[in-house]
């Protein structure tokens, strides 16, 4: 019965992958990685990300699944949204240090204003969590990242979820919780909403929060001022702007890297975002849930059909082996 039931299942989730493809395979051969092609897509995503904190693949999904995607996208935004006008630090901490000044960049709130749809608003066979559940899109980053123990999010909410910028809405400097962030552009405001970042600023280690660096960005490209400051301003970090044409991939070490969306103006600025990390089981911290999706749900999400590691797991551990 178990072996009748496993093949059933594989076969559903083949008809559903069926609809239509997804991934531009003949671009980004994510399920040959050690093809010729394959081989040197990586290594050039590799040298881009270690030197920059980030790789970027334009038109990375076909067009049809991008119109698809950006159709349930727009409905969602309209229905299931939750809009978050809140005050945060750049580590996304929820208390203050009270060693340190209310000015000092670990404690400094500023505003961001967007709209997210949370993973479970978003339809189990619809283009973006298929794409994340996908083997394919899994391989890339591990392989872009130089990292094999890489999973998907067990977060019921912030998984895979899609970020709505408004007109004049924002997201104020900040960093990652999960370790690496991948971001699929849908649809582009009509001015501004510029996706800002810095080569990796942080250490692998969490606790480097580094202090300089960070307040230097926020001194210089924000009206917040915040302390320590910096009196040499050659020793900035640089900051580069991510292309943000619709159907790009972008793979980005958010913990690592400060980051922000500049203002939005005109119509809606759409971008999926997919988060994966360095263990099984990880999970935003409440705070983090309340803030962007307006509830907690600390419970491990459901593994999707067409994540292949359903398949592999026994029933004890399915919820928590998100590979």
């Amino acid at each position: 019965k178990r072996l009748v039931g496993f093949i059933s299942l594989a076969i559903i989730s083949n008809i559903v992958a069926e609809k239509f493809e997804i991934i531009d395979e003949t671009k980004y051969p994510v399920n040959d990685l050690e093809s010729g092609q394959g081989m040197e897509m990586i290594r050039k995503a590799r040298s881009s990300f270690e030197q920059r904190g980030v790789a970027w693949f334009p038109n990375f999904i076909l067009e049809e699944a991008l119109l698809n995607a950006v159709t349930e996208v727009r409905v969602a935004a309209s229905n299931t949204a939750f809009i978050t006008d809140e005050k945060h630090n750049a580590y996304q901490l929820g208390h203050d240090d009270y060693s340190l000044s209310a000015n000092h960049v670990r404690n400094k709130k500023m505003r961001t204003r967007v709209a997210s749809i949370a993973y479970a608003d978003l339809s189990p066979h619809g283009v973006l969590r298929r794409l994340y559940a996908s083997p394919g899109l899994l391989a890339l980053v591990r392989a872009v990242t130089n990292r094999t123990n890489l999973f998907r999010l067990a977060d019921p909410l912030g998984a895979a979820s899609v970020n709505v910028f408004r007109n004049s809405w924002q997201h104020a400097w900040h960093y990652d919780e999960s370790e690496f962030t991948i971001t699929l552009s849908l649809q582009q405001a009509d001015r501004g909403g510029h996706f800002e970042l810095t080569a990796p600023l942080r250490k692998r280690n969490s606790s480097d929060l580094a202090f300089e660096n960070t307040a230097a960005i926020i001194n210089a490209h924000s009206l917040y001022n915040v302390t320590p400051r910096n009196k040499n301003s050659s020793s900035i970090p640089a900051v580069e702007h991510a292309p943000f044409e619709p159907g790009t991939l972008q793979i980005f070490a958010g913990r690592h890297s400060l980051h922000r969306v500049s203002p939005s103006w005109g119509r809606d600025r759409l971008v999926a975002v997919f988060c994966f990390a360095d263990h099984r089981g990880f999970i935003n911290s409440p705070q983090v849930q309340f803030m962007f999706w307006g509830r907690v749900d600390q419970q491990p999400r459901k593994i999707d059909l067409d994540d292949t590691s359903y398949y592999c797991t026994n029933s004890s551990s399915v919820l928590l082996d998100n590979e």
